[in-house]
């Protein structure tokens, strides 16, 4: 009928129109993924972050009631109470019986509440440091997924130019065997090539898959999107190791010294006396006056060498542990910075030796070897060696310049960014 008609065009028409404003919306949202977009999705997103600063905002309410008196206690009782005789439980008719409250508070010694201070503060310290450590974790590991992606694609793009070689041969091929000077086998030669090159190009694709699952673990399902852009030129203008102090390991294993010299304060003040004083109201029957009580508590540290002292020991200890622990970071982090540098150096050396020598001696290569071969004066499997030895001088490129790429990263942020 004509109103189910109209009733089934309006449907469409909704359709339609909800799908022209979703499609703009989409495009929208899909933006292309480039080296700074991924940094900034991993510091938004990344949980470890996010739990990081949940500590910080913990260590630092932490701090102002780490020297505060405990609270004081409220006293409540009865004194005096006659338990035999005609006034047993009595509680107005015994000129001694009084009902008690009162207040009660406990003074740790100004040693004791200033080691608590320091304590906190050095925890604050650490957690900020910690918080600055796992800020640059998040940044390394994006930065070299995204290059392990960025490489994994070009790879499998140059199977794309490999494709078009390999047409080309098999057409020479068969005009060679159209033409006498070639055995038809030898376009079954061309088409095995054909098929190993196929291989190597799903296992690159394989690799790309997982170099997008190891993305996907810092960026969430942003990973899927596009590559775009090229891989960054990071500054490498490496400080003095005198810096070295300042990356935020050394800071975290500085505060740590810190926190076990807190600690140690505390034990060491665990020998001055703590006080404490009270105060009591004593109300009796109305006959007899009330009464009211102030005392003083004093602490009485007779036992230092079995008590105190094996503690002490204890927290001295764990000061040397950690300040050795702090050493043994330092010694580390300039032995990967070295080393680092060194590997660097060499990495360039081999890269610029490939782009300059292997790439256009294997290129070279290959086209005489098709020339000679097109002309009757070379066999096919020469050509197919020669072409072999071309893809994998090309793919040796990409893989050293991933290298050199995911190394100065990893470098960048641990001793550029990560020392300012």
């Amino acid at each position: 009928s004509m109103s189910a008609f109209l009733f089934t065009r309006r449907g469409c028409m909704g359709v339609l129109t909800v799908a022209f404003w979703a499609v703009p919306f989409v495009a929208v949202q899909a933006q292309p993924l480039t080296f700074e977009r991924a940094q900034s999705l991993a510091e938004q997103t990344a949980p470890e972050n996010l739990a990081r600063q949940a500590q910080v905002a913990s260590a630092q309410q932490a701090v102002e009631p780490a020297d505060a008196l405990p609270d004081p206690k409220l006293i409540l009782g009865v004194d005096n109470l006659p338990i035999e005789g005609p006034d047993r439980y009595s509680l107005n008719r015994d000129f001694m019986t009084m009902r008690r409250i009162g207040l009660m508070q406990e003074v740790p010694n100004s040693d004791k509440r200033q080691a608590r201070h320091q304590l906190a503060e050095a925890s604050v310290v650490r957690a900020e440091a910690e918080q600055r450590t796992m800020q640059l974790e998040i940044k390394r590991q994006t930065a070299l997924s995204w290059l392990e992606v960025y490489y994994a694609e070009r790879s499998v793009g140059l199977f794309d130019q490999l494709d078009r070689q390999i047409d080309m041969l098999r057409s020479t091929v068969q005009s060679l065997i159209a033409g006498g000077s070639a055995q038809p086998g030898e376009l079954l030669q061309a088409d095995q090539e054909a098929l190993t090159l196929q291989d190597r190009r799903d296992e690159l694709s394989r690799d790309v898959a997982i170099a997008r699952a190891k993305l996907r673990r810092w960026i969430g399902n942003e990973a899927d999107q596009p590559m775009a852009g090229d891989a960054p030129t990071l500054s490498l203008e490496v400080p003095h190791l005198q810096r070295m102090t300042l990356h935020p390991e050394l800071r975290a294993a500085s505060a740590r010294v810190g926190e076990a010299s807190a600690e140690l304060g505390e034990a060491i003040a665990e020998k001055t006396p703590d006080w404490g004083v009270e105060f009591a109201y004593n109300n009796r029957d109305n006959q007899f006056g009330d009464m009211v009580m102030v005392q003083f508590t004093f602490d009485l540290p007779m036992f230092v060498g079995t008590r105190q002292g094996p503690n002490i020991n204890s927290k001295q200890q764990s000061v040397s542990q950690m300040e050795a622990e702090q050493e043994v970071l330092l010694r580390t982090h300039q032995a990967e910075l070295e080393s680092g540098l060194a590997e660097l150096q060499q990495l360039r050396k081999t890269l610029k030796r490939t782009e300059s020598t292997l790439i256009p001696l294997a290129n070279k290569r290959a086209d005489l070897e098709l020339a000679a071969y097109q002309v009757g004066n070379s066999q096919l499997t020469s050509v197919i060696t020669a072409q072999r030895d071309l893809i994998e001088a090309q793919l040796r490129q990409i893989e050293q310049q991933r290298k050199l790429s995911q190394l100065s990263a990893s470098l960048y942020y641990a001793y550029v960014e990560g020392l300012k």
